[in-house]
C-alpha cells in the first residue's frame, strides 16, 4: 500500500509538485510562482518558531527534522535556524526538487516512508498525516514523532479534527485510482482528479495518543482548513 502512495506522490511531483504541496485549487498546473510559494513556509516557521520561543523548547538548535517535506517549502524555512536540516520524504522524486531548489550545505534531503528515530531537537510535520492510508498509521507516526524527539525537543504536527463530506468520499481519488494504470498523470491531472488521500483524528484522539507516548499538547493553534496545529514534547521525569 505505502509503495503505491509513494508512486503517486511521485506522480504528482512529475505533474504539479508545488500544487501537490500546497493544493490551492487556483494554483493548479503551474499556477504557483517559486518566490510565492517558499514564502508561505517562511511565514508558517516562522509562525511555529514564535510558539517555540514562547514554550521554551527545544533547549537546542543542533538539528532539525521536516517530515513529509515534499520540495522542502519548510526545510528551506527552518534551515537558518538550525545547525543541520533534514528534510524527508516517501517520494524520490519530490526529493530530487528539493535538493535542486534547496541547495543548501546545512540541509539534508533524503528519501523515507518512516519517521526515523533521531534524535532531533525540532520535529515538524505540516500537511503530512492527514495523506496516510489508515488512522491506526496516523497514530503509529504520532508516537514515532514524538520518539524522534530530544528529551527537551518538541514535535510539531497538524492534522484535520473532521474532514467534509466530499472529502471523506474522495470521488476524485478514486477515480485516479480506478484509472491509472490506463491513463497517464499528465491525462488525469488534467481532467481535475488526484491521488491524494484525507484523514481526520478528533482532538481528543490525538492528545490520546500523545499521552500513550509518554508526552503532553504544550500548545495547540487553529490551523484553518488543515485542523489543528499541535506543539507536543515529552513529560518531564
Amino acid at each position: 500500500m505505502r509503495r503505491l502512495e509513494s508512486l503517486y506522490w511521485d506522480d504528482l511531483a512529475t505533474v504539479d509538485p508545488l500544487w501537490a504541496v500546497l493544493s490551492v485549487e487556483s494554483k493548479r498546473n503551474g499556477g504557483w510562482e517559486l518566490d510565492e510559494f517558499f514564502a508561505t513556509g517562511e511565514a508558517e516557521v516562522a509562525q511555529i518558531l514564535a510558539h517555540v520561543a514562547e514554550l521554551g523548547r527545544p533547549g537546542r538548535n543542533d538539528c532539525a527534522l521536516d517530515f513529509g517535506c515534499g520540495v522542502g517549502r519548510l526545510t528551506r524555512a527552518l534551515a537558518p535556524h538550525f545547525e543541520n536540516t533534514v528534510g524527508l520524504d516517501a517520494s524520490a522524486q519530490m526529493i530530487e526538487h528539493a535538493r535542486r531548489l534547496t541547495p543548501a550545505p546545512a540541509v539534508t534531503f533524503a528519501t523515507a516512508e518512516e519517521p526515523p528515530t533521531g534524535p532531533f531537537d525540532l520535529v515538524v510535520a505540516n500537511l503530512v498525516l492527514q495523506h496516510l492510508p489508515s488512522k491506526a498509521l496516523a497514530r503509529d507516526y504520532i508516537k514515532r514523532l514524538i520518539a524522534a524527539a530530544r528529551a527537551d525537543g518538541l514535535v510539531v504536527f497538524q492534522l484535520p479534527t473532521k474532514l467534509p463530506l466530499p472529502q471523506r468520499i474522495q470521488p476524485r481519488r478514486r477515480l485516479y485510482a480506478a484509472l491509472r494504470g490506463h491513463v497517464s498523470p499528465q491525462r488525469l491531472h488534467a481532467a481535475g482528479l488526484h491521488p491524494i488521500r484525507m484523514l481526520a483524528l478528533p482532538a481528543a484522539d490525538v492528545r490520546e495518543t500523545v499521552g500513550r507516548a509518554n508526552a503532553e499538547i504544550a500548545h495547540t493553534e487553529d490551523a484553518g482548513a488543515a485542523g489543528l496545529r499541535y506543539y507536543v514534547h515529552h513529560r518531564s521525569p
